[in-house]
């Protein structure tokens, strides 16, 4: 769900209200196996979601909950979310994020039920994502 990210673990992205539906890396999977081998999916055009619109800030706070400490969300600004980036990513891809994100505030994100028509089992929450991946965002003891 790219929420392994160090922006992301730290809780700092643009637009804390903004609302995705994240969809996790196992159901896109299981949705690509499916077109491959059911004839009947063969060169549709699926739009993949996850099964909830979640804010920005509600999903630093369910990885919160999923390691079993607060977190805070410091959002921000789209400048400083470019200058975070700007080593790690090419320039267009923030700015398609920074666009993508900007667009949808104050409305919820657009969310499907193909997973669930395509493959038979409903498409997993992110607060599943979350606690299947807490170890991720626990940094090590020293």
């Amino acid at each position: 769900m790219g929420a392994a990210d160090p922006r992301r673990r730290r809780g700092a992205l643009p637009y804390a209200s903004a609302e995705t539906a994240p969809i996790d890396e196992r159901d896109i999977a299981a949705v690509a196996a499916r077109t491959l081998l059911d004839d009947r999916y063969a060169g549709g055009d699926h739009v993949l979601t996850g099964p909830e619109s979640l804010s920005q800030a509600a999903q630093v706070h369910a990885i919160g909950d999923a390691i079993g400490r607060p977190l805070r969300f410091e959002e921000l600004s789209p400048d400083e979310f470019r200058r975070a980036t700007a080593d790690a990513w090419p320039p267009g891809v923030a700015e398609m994020l920074l666009g993508a994100w900007g667009a949808g505030l104050g409305r919820p994100a657009f969310v499907t039920s193909a997973v669930e028509e395509m493959v038979g089992t409903p498409a997993r929450t992110f607060h599943q994502w979350a606690v299947e991946h807490a170890s991720a965002f626990v940094t090590p003891a020293a």
